[in-house]
């Protein structure tokens, strides 16, 4: 405090007006008053959330030494941060093991931010039809990003069925519902989420040519509707349609998975014009009513189908 006292200098002049302006200024200075205090407190709710990341990601609980390397954080930094964590409700350690994973408070801040998707409310109904209807798993995905994002789901209730989880998140160039999204996207989105390839590997039916996927979206265009052919995971299939709005975006897909021993050709005819009506119709609950050809043309396919 002393230091402006004893040199009157243009250095403190000159943050003065930065501190006292109360309009934000066009131009920000180079140098902000205490720029590390705030860089520890951003990169600090950075790493407390790649935490959090880390273990929604995991299969069960993770011990700290795991979560450390997977964080790529040193141990007592990855301990106080959970230590935090743990002491609001987002982090919970198993007092048997040791181990941690995410709290309650995770859960309810996931739930809340799903109950005020208008899109969940208005989709799940049809959802728990679906999947009533085909015995199948059904699924809502949006895009975020560069990936497709789990946002609802309808759980088969057959043994022998395709698990999958609210808040996973897959590629989009190898499942339907990505398919669908990228058919359905602005060109010059799509060119900057393809890229120039190739595209990652993820089962030996995946499509990794950009030119081979621009193909497939073109029929998926064209048919109304997309396939997974075991391209995602081994021994998972899937069917998906567009779901649009009242401005006729397409702002999610919906689809049903199967195990591949199920999704015969004929079973293929049952199942799509099932998940082409889903679609129509939560679309139409989201204000889409005008003529939909891509839906017409779903379901003509889907009866001189016989596999694909």
């Amino acid at each position: 405090m002393s230091t402006p006292a004893a040199r009157p200098s243009p250095g403190p002049t000159r943050r003065t007006p930065s501190r006292m302006a109360r309009p934000i200024p066009a131009t920000l200075p180079r140098s902000l008053p205490k720029p590390a205090a705030r860089q520890r407190t951003v990169q600090s709710i950075a790493r407390a959330l790649t935490v959090l990341d880390t273990l929604a990601d995991s299969q069960g609980e993770v011990g700290i030494v795991e979560l450390s390397q997977r964080v790529a954080l040193h141990t007592s930094t990855v301990h106080r941060l959970l230590a935090t964590l743990a002491g609001q409700g987002y982090v919970r350690q198993s007092p048997d093991t040791g181990r941690y994973a995410l709290g309650p408070k995770a859960i309810n801040l996931a739930e809340a931010y799903l109950g005020q998707l208008d899109l969940r409310r208005v989709a799940h109904p049809f959802l728990e039809r679906l999947t009533q209807d085909t015995g199948e798993t059904a699924n809502l995905v949006i895009q975020d990003g560069h990936e497709a994002l789990y946002l609802d789901k309808a759980e088969s209730p057959q043994s022998l069925r395709i698990f999958s989880r609210i808040g996973r998140r897959a590629p989009l160039h190898c499942t339907a519902v990505g398919k669908v999204l990228l058919a359905n996207a602005p060109p010059a989105q799509v060119d900057g989420l393809l890229g120039e390839g190739p595209l990652e590997r993820l089962t030996r039916r995946t499509i990794t040519s950009v030119a081979q996927l621009r193909r497939e979206l073109a029929a998926v265009r064209a048919q109304g509707y997309a396939l997974d052919r075991e391209e995602c995971e081994e021994g998972g299939y899937c069917i998906a349609v567009p779901v649009r709005n009242a401005t006729g975006a397409t702002v999610a897909a919906v689809g049903v998975s199967s195990p591949s021993v199920r999704m015969s050709g004929r079973r293929i005819q049952e199942l799509v014009p099932a998940v082409v009506r889903t679609g129509r119709e939560i679309s139409e609950r989201l204000g889409f009513h005008s003529p939909s050809a891509d839906f017409r043309a779903a379901a003509r396919v889907a009866r001189g189908q016989r596999g694909r």
